[in-house]
């Protein structure tokens, strides 16, 4: 039990840390459109994603707008960090992730690099797809999960 603990507790002192790199009079832009909806990845980086290849799930994404938050999971294990939303614009700070030892899982390093970037953007086309781009060029397209 003591084992889970400490890195619990080490999560949340990044966590917290991080809150300071976002501005608190920094206002997020509210979308209503992707706002606190859960998306899950369906490809990254041009390839289509498995379900099958990700014990724990797709990889998933939660925009959490007015309370300037990011959180999901990269399909082994959990992140969750602070962001802010300025237009097509998401500024993210630091992530803090769980450290969980998954197979298969291929795409961990790369997603935290796109969710890091300075240039992330996103749109949402009609149908329903939402696509996070870095320097205008895709990197991950979601669809919100049922």
């Amino acid at each position: 039990m003591m084992k889970l603990k400490l890195p619990l507790i080490a999560c949340l002192l990044i966590v917290l840390s991080a809150c300071s790199t976002i501005k608190k009079d920094e206002h997020s832009a509210v979308d209503a459109r992707i706002n606190n909806i859960v998306w899950e990845v369906v490809s990254f980086n041009g390839k289509v994603l498995n379900q099958r290849d990700y014990g724990n799930g797709l990889p998933s994404i939660t925009f959490e707008m007015q309370d300037n938050k990011i959180n999901g999971s990269d399909g082994c294990n959990t992140f969750m960090g602070v962001a802010a939303y300025k237009g097509d614009n998401i500024t993210a700070g630091p992530i803090a992730t769980t450290q969980m030892a998954c197979p298969g899982n291929t795409i961990s390093g790369d997603f935290y690099e796109a969710l890091a970037s300075k240039h992330l953007t996103w749109a949402l086309t009609g149908d329903g797809t939402l696509r996070l781009l870095v320097n205008d060029a895709e990197v991950m397209a979601l669809k919100e999960r049922q």
